[in-house]
């Protein structure tokens, strides 16, 4: 996952160090979520929807600053 380096009002943001690559996928009823370094976890259907909607509030917390 990238970005054009653009933030919302067109300035430049600086890149991000330490990212990681998520790739995230379904594993006998729990959803998979692997990254490039650190932890590789399955969670649970109710699990990763938390976390998809912290990460969402996180993304439209800062668009708004």
């Amino acid at each position: 996952m990238a970005t054009d380096g653009a933030g919302p009002d067109g300035q430049e943001v600086p890149s991000l160090e330490n990212t990681a690559f998520f790739d995230i996928d379904t594993r006998r009823g729990y959803v998979r979520v692997d990254q490039s370094w650190g932890d590789k976890t399955l969670y649970t259907p109710d699990e990763a929807k938390d976390i998809a909607e912290a990460i969402l509030a996180a993304a439209e917390e800062a668009e708004t600053r």
